[in-house]
């Protein structure tokens, strides 16, 4: 099914977040996901608010499952503290997506499920990676790296 299709007019574009929040996670806490990863960042996880319900979604994937948790407005700051003060937090525009393309990932872990969740193709296979190829297509950081004190440009 096309990701842009409505339903009933129902714009399935306005059911997901306009801007994802990129968590790259420096500790994974388990020496050979750390070891795998080599690098600075060892997992990545994602987050975002969909303005139409004032809900956000958060999506981790673990090697157990994918943990989707949805998120009421009034309670959001809880959950974006938690994965704010776990690493490097990127703001990251939904794309376009390209009607009739296939985006297939190779390998299914955490790297090539966000990556497919904020719509990058890309071919990064560790969290380094697909940070640099945030930054490359126009994310921005937002937290603990590069942060300021500056109230306005918090949250």
């Amino acid at each position: 099914m096309d990701s842009e299709n409505g339903l009933g007019g129902l714009r399935l574009g306005d059911c997901e977040p306009k801007d994802w929040f990129v968590v790259f996670h420096e500790n994974r806490g388990r020496w050979w996901v750390d070891w795998l990863a080599c690098g600075r960042f060892k997992h990545v996880s994602v987050f975002g608010k969909v303005e139409r319900s004032g809900a956000w979604v958060f999506y981790d994937f673990h090697l157990d499952r994918a943990h989707i948790m949805v998120v009421g407005d009034w309670e959001a700051d809880i959950a974006i503290g938690h994965y704010a003060d776990m690493g490097t937090v990127v703001r990251f525009p939904r794309l376009l997506s390209n009607v009739g393309a296939f985006a297939f990932r190779p390998g299914w872990w955490c790297v090539p499920a966000v990556a497919h969740i904020i719509g990058l193709r890309t071919c990064a296979l560790r969290p380094d990676a697909l940070f640099r190829q945030c930054l490359a297509n126009g994310g921005e950081i937002v937290g603990r790296e590069g942060q300021n004190d500056d109230p306005e440009n918090q949250g």
